[in-house]
């Protein structure tokens, strides 16, 4: 009995990650068809779709950079602000009528890519990234916070980070 449980459990996530990649190729579609200039780039699940390109050194796995982001969970082919569920961006928290007071949540986030603790999809899809870059990165929830229910991001969520890459270095 708990083999057949274990068996419908397995089926269930894969349908579930079948159809979010499904969402993350036609957002991918979409931004691509936005802007004629992007790039693309895939790799062990995660996508990357870089719409405006910066110059520079190209972001290593033990670099650090400096950043602006904005995460959305993924529950249909489109991104929209109904499922952003965090920024440290001004502009588009206010134009998705967030009211918060703590301006400092504004401020620009520095990581060093080897020692932060950030979700594996994120972590993944940041190398190559240059300063100036503005670019997307998405993946299953295979690639996110998993089972675990985070803030208004439900389980197993497919994620999207759309990030503007102010600085990169190793």
């Amino acid at each position: 009995m708990a083999l057949l449980s274990a068996s419908c459990g397995k089926k269930q996530m894969d349908s579930l990650y079948d159809r979010q990649e499904g969402f993350i190729e036609a957002i991918t579609t979409n931004l691509t068809n936005d802007n004629p200039d992007a790039t693309v780039e895939q790799k062990d699940g995660i996508v990357k779709i870089t719409v405006a390109h910066g110059d520079g050194a190209a972001l290593g796995e033990n670099g650090s950079l400096a950043f602006y982001y904005a995460g959305y969970y993924l529950s249909s082919s489109r991104l929209d602000n109904s499922n952003l569920f965090v920024t440290n961006y001004e502009e588009l928290a206010n134009s998705a009528r967030w009211a918060i007071s703590d301006t400092t949540s504004f401020e620009i986030m520095t990581l060093r890519l080897d020692e932060s603790d950030i979700v594996e999809g994120l972590k993944k899809g940041l190398p190559g990234v240059k300063g100036g870059d503005e670019c997307y990165i998405l993946f299953n929830g295979k690639h996110g916070y998993g089972k675990k229910k985070i803030a208004k991001v439900p389980s197993n969520a497919a994620l999207a980070w759309h990030l503007w890459i102010k600085s990169v270095s190793d």
